[in-house]
């Protein structure tokens, strides 16, 4: 679903447009799909800020890095390297891009695995905003918690 690896089988379309048959995938994932990771997939060496800023300018919402991080709790964190901040934190990062991305749907793989209870919580309730805002969450845990908050669950 995610792009990784090619469809082999079957097909995929996300806002109707097929993903397996269009000649301009890479274009249809950078503005439909965002990403959420368990390992949170941010540039360490950076600061918050430069790491909220790698989305382009042409797939971003029209909000300010300041409003993001104000949203996920992370208040004047914009200087703040990456690798100075707890692994919640680091999430809640990775949360302020979503927020700050023009996608409509969030592929989460594990966000909370590596968090510890209150921090998982404090992450879920980010991606329950996110899904507010109309954004589409296809999300993989083994947290029996998380499931329950689910709109629809799939057991595999």
């Amino acid at each position: 679903v995610g792009g990784i690896e090619q469809i082999d089988a079957g097909e995929i379309s996300i806002d109707g447009l097929n993903l397996s048959k269009s000649k301009d995938i890479i274009t249809i994932y950078r503005e439909k799909i965002g990403f959420l990771f368990q390992n949170f997939a941010l540039v360490e060496n950076k600061t918050v800020e430069e790491n909220i800023h790698m989305i382009d300018k042409k797939y971003r919402n029209d909000v300010t890095v300041a409003s993001v991080l104000d949203t996920v709790g992370l208040s004047g964190y914009e200087k703040r390297k990456v690798f100075t901040l707890s692994g919640g934190e680091q999430q809640r990062v990775a949360i302020a891009r979503l927020f700050m991305k023009k996608c409509t749907i969030v592929l989460a793989d594990e966000p909370t695995g590596s968090l510890d209870r209150n921090n998982a919580d404090i992450v879920m309730g980010h991606i329950m905003e996110l899904n507010k805002l109309g954004k589409t969450i296809l999300m993989v845990t083994h947290d029996e918690k998380l499931k329950q908050q689910g709109g629809r669950v799939i057991e595999l």
